[in-house]
């Protein structure tokens, strides 16, 4: 499933090739991916153009110029193609036709994407770039055996983060998956909040530079601990895959477990 780094190139690429061009055509392929029907979805977005295009936590905010917006979330295995009107794109569930003769369809092979119309912004939980120490210290009190994983997967207590980057942020902050966060003392919490930034920020720099362009998948192997192809950690410490909050987990004993 995409992640912040991963939609925040999908946003940037995005912008680089569709704002502001006359949306000549909507066509919705799958209305259960919809919350509206697809009448009102097609109408209001029809003859417009897009002004921005953002990230929000782990889905991607679309706003039109005549103030109407749609979130998108991807899911598992969803994405976004430019092409020429008259191409073939498999499993569709949108196609926004553009003047120029372009197409941008969303797709997705398990048709599982969710497409909102005028969502509810104001439900979200705090961003994982604007996370805090003091966010982190108030939000463990009041889930103190929760796993520290299955607390960065939740998207009600921080918006952004997934399956590999939950991995990734706690090898950096070297604390175990298994760890329950109200036993997390206060130094290792200030080295999770640095973590979650620098990580996030390092592998979005890293697609940026090397990805720019990207619009679907995910791309993982350049990462030092949930990497299927590494064996050990860039440390030299053999990795170990488990089973943590119902994910596939990968980290090391280097991580300390605080229970």
């Amino acid at each position: 499933m995409p992640e912040l780094p991963d939609l925040t190139i999908f946003a940037e690429s995005l912008q680089k090739l569709v704002l502001n061009k006359d949306i000549s055509e909507v066509l919705c392929h799958k209305k259960q991916n919809l919350n509206v029907a697809p009448e009102l979805f097609e109408s209001s977005l029809k003859h417009h153009k897009f002004r921005t295009i953002t990230r929000v936590g782990k889905e991607l905010l679309f706003n039109l110029d005549n103030g109407a917006q749609f979130m998108v979330h991807l899911m598992l295995a969803g994405g976004f193609r430019l092409c020429r009107k008259e191409s073939k794109v498999s499993f569709p569930l949108l196609t926004f036709s553009f003047d120029d003769g372009e197409s941008l369809v969303i797709f997705d092979p398990k048709f599982l994407a969710r497409i909102a119309l005028d969502p509810d912004l104001k439900s979200w939980a705090i961003d994982a770039l604007d996370v805090t120490s003091d966010y982190l210290e108030g939000a463990f009190k009041k889930k103190p055996r929760m796993a520290v994983k299955t607390f960065l997967l939740d998207q009600k207590m921080i918006a952004g983060i997934g399956n590999a980057y939950s991995d990734e942020i706690l090898w950096d902050a070297r604390i175990s998956p298994k760890s329950e966060v109200g036993k997390i003392p206060q130094e290792a919490i200030i080295h999770l909040k640095a973590s979650i930034k620098s990580v996030l920020s390092a592998a979005t720099d890293h697609l940026r530079e090397n990805h720019s362009g990207i619009m679907s998948g995910e791309v993982r192997d350049f990462l030092p601990v949930h990497n299927p192809k590494a064996k050990n950690s860039s440390t030299g410490h053999p990795i170990i895959i488990e089973q943590i909050a119902s994910k596939k987990t990968y980290y090391t004993e280097e991580q300390i477990l605080y229970k």
